[in-house]
């Protein structure tokens, strides 16, 4: 019960800065490769960590899917800062994407393995 009392909100949260963020009617290529940059990687790890047995590697593969995340918002505040704003933009719905992901990944691994 306290997971869900957690993870809605979360979820909710995601979902309204993916909406904000979202990419426009015809958005730049820039701005495409850094979502795909920043979706993509977390992805291939929460896939990793579903396809595996044992609980030590999909703890690892989590939280390195955590880092991957963490990363993309240091690299999202460097290019905010460098006046980059598609980028960041762009950066920043790969970011909420991923964090749906993890949220699902974190969900779907304490269901099955206790993690």
């Amino acid at each position: 019960m306290i997971m869900i009392n957690f993870i809605i909100p979360l979820i909710i949260a995601a979902g309204v800065l993916a909406w904000v963020l979202r990419p426009g009617k015809s958005p730049t290529t820039a701005r495409k490769v850094a979502i795909l940059a920043t979706a993509i990687p977390p992805v291939v790890v929460a896939i990793a960590a579903g396809k595996t047995w044992a609980s030590d590697i999909s703890n690892t593969c989590f939280i390195v899917g955590l880092g991957l995340i963490g990363a993309a918002i240091l690299a999202s505040a460097g290019f905010a800062f460098a006046r980059k704003g598609g980028i960041a933009k762009g950066i920043g719905f790969g970011i909420c994407i991923a964090v749906i992901v993890s949220i699902v990944e974190f969900g779907l691994l304490k269901w099955l393995r206790g993690v």
